[in-house]
């Protein structure tokens, strides 16, 4: 995977195809943006859908906060 950060501050996260791979195969990657100066962390998960994706996550960690689609 690629971590960087770009001079205007947005974090890049390149996902190759071995982090694909794993991805796909139910493991999802926790990225800590601290290494690049931020304070967050991020998970990266896959489902073939966004809605596969959610019911998983919920029924893992209970209810979660869900950004409105973009259009």
């Amino acid at each position: 995977m690629l971590k960087a950060r770009a001079s205007n501050g947005v974090f890049i996260l390149g996902i190759d195809a071995g982090n694909m791979a794993r991805l796909k195969a139910g493991r999802p990657i926790m990225v800590s943006l601290a290494e690049m100066g931020g304070a967050d962390d991020v998970l990266l998960v896959y489902g073939e859908t966004a809605e596969s994706i959610l019911v998983e996550l919920q029924s893992a960690t209970g209810p979660l906060h869900v950004a409105p689609k973009e259009h």
